[in-house]
């Protein structure tokens, strides 16, 4: 069960993903998260609510050798 500041935090990522195109990546998720004002998260947070996003079809996951990142799925909205 997520807690209230997961839920905004993943409703926070979500909105940005469908607003803001391009690739996703843990540390372009931090970034977000403290210019929202939540100290610090863990790079655990990002990648886990990444993974969400990916898991619930709102995020395409990509991998090279060495570096993994999102892009939003076609179609979504």
């Amino acid at each position: 069960m997520s807690t209230v500041s997961e839920t905004k935090r993943r409703q926070l990522l979500a909105a940005s993903v469908v607003r803001q195109p391009g690739e996703w990546t843990t540390r372009r998720v931090l970034r977000l998260y403290r210019s929202a004002g939540w100290p610090a998260p863990l790079s655990r947070t990002a990648r886990r609510d990444l993974a969400r996003l990916h898991r619930d079809g709102l995020l395409a996951l990509h991998e090279t050798p060495g570096r993994r990142y999102y892009t939003r799925k076609d179609g979504v909205r």
